[in-house]
């Protein structure tokens, strides 16, 4: 019942959204193509009269009631409409499509990408989005042709084959019936492959992202060596071979049942050609039809007969988008005038926190669960964070700490419960607004293979190009000693993926990029999610230090399983399961004796075993 909805949807308000989008992305050449077509077929269809004449006026002049003069002009004018003028037209109709394509095509990716980056994070875990977001991409092309196709189809059908087909009928009817039922059977063929080839065709696109995984596992650098050293080339290309091999088998059916239709299809379409061509010589015998009516009747018959062939591909482009609207009008449909204001290349406004100044943070019962997993990530959270407080989220891997600072951040949104900001709900403000409050050194960092003052300045776009704030965020990370190694400084590309005088950096080296980046601006609220996992007990002793002096002032949150940051923290939140187990200072929670006390004891012990193997 949804997918019938969705498909009506289409029929109307979303195939006027898709003409919308093609006069914004090209408003000369969509029109041109239009009057252009119109155009050429007016011009084949005064072609086929001038040719009755000219094949009447050479019979004549063989009969001497007609001059060479009448022939030559008739003939000429044919010849300058078919040859000359019409392929002209054809010319600027090919050259006007192909740049009307490139400028539909640019809208509708740079659309799709906008409309992706819209997405709530949480439906980046699911791998349904990324499965509809690849169908998608792949028959994007449609968005663009099938208003075109749309259109010329109606105007061939109305200006040229229906003319065709009156001249049929008018001259014998059951050769008309014939050249119709034919038309139709093509029509029906055509109908029934591409119904199925959509039907392969979204059966294909997870075997298709699974075949592309494989391959990358075999081709991509961050997987190479541990594919070389466990010999796993020959398994991986098992996997993509024997996807590749299902993927072409189900294509390769389709295709050979096409050819096959296709192949009975000009047959039959042959059979009709000679047939009329002789019933019409014998009407000439006859002395019912004249020279120029047969090569006008002939005409006509064969571009009616062939005018399936031209209309299957608008017809195979008006099925499959059918059949594969839902899921691709759930990505780019509908589109505000906001939208669309957005998606303008426009540069930064100067940076402003519009919300007012924050005062505090508050969460009332907030549970949330990810896309496909019955377990809540957590549960029942009631916290507050106030301006100025510095607090230390502390708990093992997966005990919800990082779920519960992207609920804090805006970038999750609760499953139940509400989180407020100055006593605003956030689900009812800008988001963008509100993420300008925040710096966060994420645990899952995105490593830019671009320039360092754009892996440090993405954390705060509108300053990238500000050198004060570079500085002052590269200052409080002491990371100017990496920059004075590196050949470009802040200029240097990271990472070799499209530019071979890229530096690679080192896990720890990383860490403080990452960290600049989250102090880029210098941030309201800062977030830090596990900031020394990959550095040894001395170089994160030198980062505490880094990080009181940093912190002062602020308002921060700090994550991690080590007991170590409690030392920076006003208050400790404690985190087991998801829930909110202790909350309060290392004191407090020392004389409690409970799940912080287990803690601090254990990673206290293990810190001085390995001390005391060291020194023996």
């Amino acid at each position: 019942m949804e997918e019938k909805k969705e498909v009506r949807n289409f029929k109307f308000s979303t195939l006027f959204f898709m003409i919308r989008c093609i006069f914004r992305a090209s408003p000369i050449l969509f029109p041109l193509l239009i009057i252009l077509t119109i155009l050429s077929i007016g011009l084949s269809a005064f072609a086929l009269f001038v040719l009755r004449d000219a094949t009447n006026a050479l019979v004549d002049m063989l009969n001497l009631d007609a001059t060479l003069t009448k022939v030559f002009i008739l003939v000429f004018l044919y010849l300058f409409i078919e040859i000359v003028f019409d392929q002209f037209i054809r010319f600027i109709i090919n050259y006007t499509e192909g740049h009307y394509y490139k400028q539909a095509d640019r809208y509708f990716r740079v659309l799709l990408l906008y409309k992706l980056g819209k997405l709530p994070q949480v439906n980046m875990y699911d791998s349904n989005i990324y499965n509809k977001y690849e169908y998608t991409y792949t028959y994007l092309y449609m968005f663009q042709q099938l208003p075109w196709y749309l259109i010329q189809f109606a105007i061939h059908f109305s200006f040229s084959k229906l003319l065709y087909l009156g001249i049929i009928f008018a001259f014998n009817w059951v050769a008309g019936i014939y050249c119709l039922i034919l038309f139709i059977i093509n029509i029906i063929a055509s109908l029934l492959i591409t119904n199925k080839q959509a039907k392969v065709d979204k059966e294909n696109i997870l075997p298709t992202r699974q075949k592309d995984y494989y391959g990358s596992l075999l081709n991509t650098k961050a997987y190479i060596k541990e594919t070389k050293i466990n010999r796993l080339e020959g398994y991986f290309f098992k996997k993509f071979k024997d996807l590749y091999l299902f993927i072409r088998d189900r294509y390769f059916k389709i295709i050979y049942q096409e050819t096959l239709v296709n192949q009975i299809i000009s047959i039959l379409s042959f059979l009709f050609n000679n047939g009329l061509i002789f019933l019409l010589i014998y009407m000439v015998y006859q002395g019912k039809i004249n020279l120029g009516e047969l090569t006008l009747i002939q005409s006509a018959g064969m571009s009616l007969v062939y005018a399936a062939g031209q209309f299957r591909r608008p017809t195979k482009y008006i099925v499959q988008f059918v059949k594969y609207a839902p899921t691709m009008i759930a990505m780019l449909y509908p589109l505000s005038k906001e939208e669309r204001k957005e998606m303008k290349e426009r540069d930064y406004p100067d940076f402003s926190l519009k919300l007012g100044d924050f005062e505090n943070i508050v969460l009332k019962n907030v549970t949330f669960s990810y896309p496909s997993k019955e377990d809540e990530a957590v549960s029942g959270i009631n916290l507050k964070i106030t301006r100025g407080e510095i607090i230390s989220i502390l708990g093992y891997n997966g005990s919800g700490k990082t779920t519960l600072c992207k609920l804090v951040a805006g970038i999750l949104t609760p499953s139940s419960g509400k989180v407020y900001f100055n006593g605003q709900n956030i689900a009812a403000l800008d988001k963008n607004e509100y993420y300008k409050y925040f710096g966060i050194g994420f645990q899952d960092y995105a490593k830019y293979s671009l320039r360092l003052r754009d892996n440090i300045g993405f954390g705060r776009i509108e300053a990238l190009d500000n050198d004060e704030a570079l500085n002052a965020a590269i200052g409080k990370t002491n990371l100017q000693n990496i920059i004075d190694k590196l050949p470009l400084g802040v200029e240097t590309i990271l990472g070799k993926e499209y530019d071979k005088d890229g530096q690679d950096l080192s896990v720890g080296q990383w860490q403080r990029v990452i960290l600049a980046r989250a102090y880029m601006g210098s941030p309201e609220i800062l977030i830090l999610d596990e900031p020394t996992a990959s550095i040894d007990p001395f170089e994160e002793e030198r980062m505490l230090e880094e990080f009181r002096d940093a912190l002062e002032y602020k308002t921060a949150i700090l994550i991690s399983h080590r007991i170590s940051f409690a030392r920076l923290a006003d208050r400790i939140v404690m985190m087991r399961d998801g829930m909110i187990v202790e909350t309060g200072t290392h004191e407090e929670l020392l004389r409690n004796k409970g799940y912080y006390y287990e803690l601090f004891s254990s990673q206290q012990a293990l810190y001085q075993s390995e001390v005391g193997g060291d020194e023996n």
